[in-house]
Formats: structure tokens, C-alpha cells, sequence
């Protein structure tokens, strides 16, 4: 099986935070259509975070349900940033003090 940068992020996350669900999007045409898409979702919690890359490998293009639009999405240049990224705007939206993440890149 193929390793890809995505695997390596679901990994790290999933031992930061157990009980994260991780969902691809499911294409009509697999193989033809692109489903370079996840999202991250802590259980019964409305708001969640998607990774995309068509790929599967950086650089992930990363949003959140804080962002007001696609103008304030984040790069993730490494594995390291999308998992840091993703634990980190998870724990925070899974705690009553919400921080916002606004940064174009990561450093």
C-alpha cells in the first residue's frame, strides 16, 4: 500500500485525539473523480476542519467552520503544520475558550 502525507496526519491526530472522526469525501467516479478531501470532526460537535490535496501529500490546503470564507484558508507546507493545525483548532473548539486561527501560513 501507498504511503501519502494525509496517512502520516491522520495518524498523528488520531493519537492526539482518540475519539476524532476522519471522513473522505466519497466520489461518484472513483479514480476519475477527486477525493483529496477530509474532514475532522470531534463527536457531537457541529464544527470541524477539512484538509484538501488532490494529491494526498503536502501542501494541504486547510480550512475551518470559524473561517468566514476560502480567503482565510491556511498552507500546510508539512505533515508536522497540517497535524499541528488540525489538534490544535480541535482542541479548542472541544474547550468553552474558542481561539480563532487566521494565519495564511504556517511557520
Amino acid at each position: 500500500m501507498e504511503h501519502h502525507d494525509i496517512d502520516a496526519v491522520v495518524k498523528v491526530v488520531r493519537s492526539a485525539i482518540p475519539q476524532v472522526e476522519v471522513v473522505q469525501l466519497q466520489v461518484s467516479h472513483p479514480g476519475a473523480d477527486d477525493d483529496g478531501l477530509w474532514w475532522f470532526r470531534l463527536p457531537a460537535v457541529a464544527r470541524d476542519i477539512q484538509i484538501e490535496s488532490s494529491t494526498y501529500n503536502c501542501p494541504f490546503f486547510m480550512e475551518h467552520s470559524d473561517m468566514k470564507s476560502s480567503s482565510e484558508a491556511v498552507i500546510a507546507h508539512t505533515v508536522e503544520q497540517a497535524a499541528t493545525f488540525v489538534v490544535s483548532y480541535l482542541r479548542s473548539i472541544s474547550d468553552a475558550d474558542c481561539d480563532h486561527f487566521s494565519q495564511k501560513e504556517l511557520p
